[in-house]
């Protein structure tokens, strides 16, 4: 095969590198690339909720001399969220864990909390309702930039809705 041909993707005959559209089967190959490359799954989020996401925190520390750091770091330690472009895992336990996933696709709705504590300190809180019936409300507590977060889930829960084709009816 010369260096100006590539193969199709889809009926597998060479064809120009340069084409955009197959001659033999009439297929858009940049809407197959891009369709492809939106079925692959990225990592949008990984990580611990911070030991310390809110000034009440600061608080308990304070009053406690510090013993509350303890318990506020094995919190932390025990969760880890893994969130990518079709699903959310959270992970919980140290020593025995617990493993909870949610595909985007059954979001029916996100809200985000900025209370002041979180918010001084860069993080907030992103409350999800599913259509799943083990885990019909999530939240996921402490994560830095919680807005930005937010848009990303929302708009890769539309494009799975999309792909899978289901279709929200709004109520009248």
């Amino acid at each position: 095969m010369e260096p100006e041909n590539k193969i199709c993707p889809l009926c597998g005959e060479t064809i120009k590198a340069v084409a955009i559209k197959c001659r033999f089967c009439n297929e858009d190959l940049v809407a197959f690339e891009a369709k492809q490359k939106d079925s692959i799954e990225k990592e949008i989020f990984t990580g611990h909720p911070p030991i310390i996401f809110s000034a009440t925190q600061y608080f308990w520390i304070i009053i406690t001399f510090g013993i509350a750091l303890i318990f506020f770091w094995y919190k932390s330690k025990a969760l880890s969220y893994r969130i990518t472009t079709q699903r959310i895992t959270i992970e919980i336990g140290i020593i025995n864990k617990t493993r909870e996933t949610i595909e985007l696709y059954r979001v029916d709705d996100f809200e985000v909390l900025l209370p002041l504590g979180q918010r001084l300190l860069g993080y907030g809180i992103l409350k999800i309702k599913s259509s799943d019936r083990d885990h019909p409300d999530i939240i996921l507590n402490g994560l830095p930039d919680a807005d930005k977060l937010y848009n990303q889930l929302r708009e890769c829960a539309l494009r799975e809705r999309e792909k899978r084709g289901i279709k929200v009816w709004a109520n009248a």
